[in-house]
């Protein structure tokens, strides 16, 4: 490689001796999706230097992620090898923007935090200021690509390769927002006095839960993680209360990880709590509705103090219990339960603990190194929050924290009180253990202040799973609202203060304690489009047709080396149609998860995936048209002795729902196993099947979405878009759409007319 390399840069023109040579090895974690690159030691590699080389990984990944736990094992993936040359050497030269030798454009007035006041500052053209050129603050300089803002005493100088170089007036370092002996109310005053700041401040919370969001990404190890994203994380104030949650997390943990968080407060209060300790639990009743969701909560202590809190809550990929879900009658039949404990204690892991679960899990590797990410985050989140608080003075985050939240709850009081005052309600069917079960709502708007009552509800069920717990349902009733009112703020804690939720005790939306609650999805999940529905009259341009909801097929067993899998193909149906836009297809709404990756399954699993597509005509008909389903079919790789258990499990099996305003319903769902000889069997609601052959298909159908208005008012051009991509087929058009196709594959469109005539008469 280092001579190829070579090669490369004589043939490139480099005719120096002077060529510097790098090697690197792409390393991770057995397991892990991702890796770091670090450099090797010098000399040929070997059984002397082979240690060096795991010291320098254990360095690197500790740096990036905090901590390396005992036991973990290391793989190198890929070896590389750079060669440098002699660097080119090149011109700044750049045109020069006309104007005098200054560059100054004009003046305008700025807001001034120091000063707070708005002030006049001089405005300069970037492209205008030459070599050696000193812009003095108050100032402001205007490129293209950014704006520079010089407060007074701050100042710029122009170099030689034409950079900006900044010198900051000492007065805007180590400025102390929040001293230890300032008043709430003053602190929270001196922080909104300057909205500039305040919403700085807040982005850069949103960046550190990103940053976490990240770290679990990249040490996650199972594909419902760190491929499907079934995870969040939120920094929380000391109290538990939201303050930033993760754009790209997982919404439904939006209030479901606040409440566990409290929970754990509760058990473990802030002054029993020490640096380094970080809490667990997968309590359904406290946390996110079911044993698979572990939630962490890691203290951020300032002073000696417990001023927030980062929590991370993930989807684990087992957690012990029966694999064949709909068949649970308690949540003892589901796994282990993890009431708030401590999984470190100053820093120190609960060997215990960890070895409790690593004993009840069917992939321990997979599901401790998953926690251990979670951690990590964690961990990453609090020392970023420790850095924000010193570089701006904050003794805590009380203030902030109060701004914040302040400022969504008002938002959200707003939008809410420009809604009629009233009660709206609806029912939707959903899919039972047996049969079809119904699902009222009243909604009710009363001034700035919103509730959703369940009244009617079904009871509670005795086997399946399907039971949601309070927190979980009030999760999936806020997030909707959230998203017709307020859906460009960031989400935190007061945009949830004028909403309130209730459902009656015992009953399948209030499940009691020890239930069986696994599949709550097929629950929770019918919440929001009943919200959209009862919501529609009143606000129709804010809502959305029902969704065809993911669903999942879950494959285990053990391969050719005895080794065990269990891995989730995760996959999206067809997102209901609105006023705006069509639906879009394989979305997993309401999640914010992803279609797991076909390549990566396939590398977990033992089996090919032989169909992934869309299905045509899913998408439910109107004038936006519903996003389309897609089926995926999966078979064994190996035609071996080893069986292939699958877990198939299709949500939206009985029922067709029906669109908004004259919109048609999607397609339903469906699940089926076929024995090779034409025969399939179809599974109802899904259940545990098994692959003993390579004949054999697993087939998973999801539901499409259905459609927004009437669809005889659907544009021709849209419906002609649809044909062109295979979306819609010519029988569909004209069934759905009275449009007539010729034999070119394009819409008649005087004889469309009059179908469209006949079918809607003026």
């Amino acid at each position: 490689m280092q001579r190829e390399c070579g090669e490369k840069l004589v043939e490139a023109g480099d005719t120096s001796d002077a060529v510097k040579i790098e090697r690197f090895a792409d390393m991770r974690l057995v397991g892990q999706m991702h890796e770091i690159s670090v450099p090797l030691p010098d000399g040929p590699l070997g059984t002397d230097n082979l240690s060096e080389l795991l010291a320098t990984f254990e360095q690197e990944y500790t740096r990036l992620y905090t901590h390396l736990y005992d036991g973990a094992r290391i793989e190198a993936i890929n070896w590389r090898v750079r060669c440098t040359g002699q660097s080119p050497t090149f011109s700044t030269a750049m045109d020069l923007a006309v104007g005098d030798n200054h560059g100054r454009k004009g003046s305008r007035r700025i807001y001034a935090p120091d000063a707070g006041k708005m002030i006049d500052a001089m405005v300069y053209d970037r492209y205008a200021l030459r070599p050696g050129a000193v812009v003095t603050g108050p100032a402001v300089i205007e490129e293209r690509e950014s704006t520079t803002i010089l407060p007074s005493g701050d100042r710029a100088i122009v170099d030689d390769a034409f950079n900006m170089r900044l010198t900051l007036a000492a007065h805007g370092v180590g400025k102390v927002v929040v001293a230890a002996d300032t008043a709430l109310k003053e602190a929270v005053a001196r922080i909104e006095s300057d909205p500039i700041g305040l919403e700085i401040m807040w982005s850069r919370l949103i960046n550190i839960t990103e940053q976490c969001w990240h770290t679990v990404i990249r040490t996650a190890f199972s594909l419902i993680i760190g491929e499907a994203q079934d995870f969040a994380c939120e920094i929380l104030d000391a109290r538990g209360k939201q303050i930033a949650h993760s754009p790209r997390a997982m919404p439904v943990f939006n209030l479901t990880l606040p409440v566990a968080i409290q929970a754990m407060i509760e058990r473990f209060p802030s002054q029993e709590l020490h640096e380094g300790d970080v809490l667990i639990t997968n309590d359904p009743w406290l946390c996110a509705g079911h044993l698979f969701d572990v939630a962490i909560a890691v203290p951020v202590f300032r002073d000696g103090r417990v001023v927030a809190f980062v929590g991370v809550v993930g989807h684990v990929s087992d957690i012990g219990g029966t694999k064949d879900d709909l068949k649970a009658r308690e949540i003892y039949d589901e796994g282990i339960q993890i009431p708030p404990m401590k999984l470190f204690r100053a820093g120190q892991p609960n060997e215990d603990l960890f070895e409790l679960l690593g004993k009840n899990v069917r992939q321990p590797d997979q599901v401790l190194g998953d926690i251990h990410a979670l951690v990590a985050a964690g961990v990453t989140g609090a020392e970023r929050i420790k850095e924000f608080m010193s570089e701006y003075g904050m003794h805590d985050l009380e203030a902030l924290a109060t701004g914040v939240q302040g400022r969504a709850e008002t938002v959200m009081r707003r939008e809410i009180a420009a809604l009629d005052d009233g009660v709206y309600e609806h029912v939707v069917q959903g899919d039972g253990i047996d049969d079809m079960v119904s699902y009222p709502i009243r909604v009710t708007v009363d001034g700035d202040q919103i509730s959703v009552d369940f009244a009617g509800a079904p009871p509670q069920t005795d086997r399946g799973g399907s039971n949601s717990t309070l927190s979980y349902t009030m999760a999936h009733a806020t997030y909707p609202l959230k998203c017709i009112f307020s859906p460009e703020v960031p989400g935190n804690a007061g945009c949830y203060r004028p909403m309130t939720v209730t459902a009656p005790a015992g009953s399948v939306l209030n499940c009691n304690r020890p239930v069986a609650v696994n599949t709550r999805i097929r629950t929770g999940w019918y919440i929001g489009p009943n919200i959209f529905s009862a919501l529609a009259q009143a606000a129709p341009e804010k809502v959305q047709a029902f969704t065809g909801l993911p669903s999942m097929a879950v494959f285990y067993g053990r391969d050719a080396d005895g080794l065990i899998y269990s891995d989730h193909l995760f996959q999206g149906g067809g997102q209901g149609a609105s006023y705006h836009a069509d639906g879009k297809s394989g979305l997993l709404y309401p999640t914010s998860a992803a279609n797991t990756s076909i390549e990566l399954f396939e590398t977990r699993v033992p089996a090919l995936v032989i169909e992934k597509s869309f299905i045509q005509d899913s998408g439910g008909a109107g004038r936006r048209r519903g996003g389309l389903g897609q089926i995926i079919v999966v078979r064994k790789l190996f035609d071996d002795d080893h069986p292939c258990q699958v877990g198939l499990y299709p949500n939206g099996v009985m029922a067709t729902m029906p669109g908004l305003f004259g919109g048609k319903g999607g397609s339903r769902a469906q699940a089926l196993v076929s024995n090779g000889h034409g025969e399939a069997k179809n599974l109802g609601i899904g259940g545990l099947t098994q692959l003993t052959a390579t004949d054999q298909r697993a087939e998973l159908s999801l539901a499409g979405g259905a459609g927004y208005g009437d669809p005889l008012s659907r544009l021709y051009d849209d419906v002609q878009a649809d044909l062109d991509e295979g979306y819609v087929s010519a029988e569909g058009a004209e069934r759905d759409y009275c449009c007539i196709i010729d034999n070119q594959g394009l819409i008649d469109r005087d004889a469309s007319d009059r179908l469209r005539g006949r079918k809607n008469p003026a």
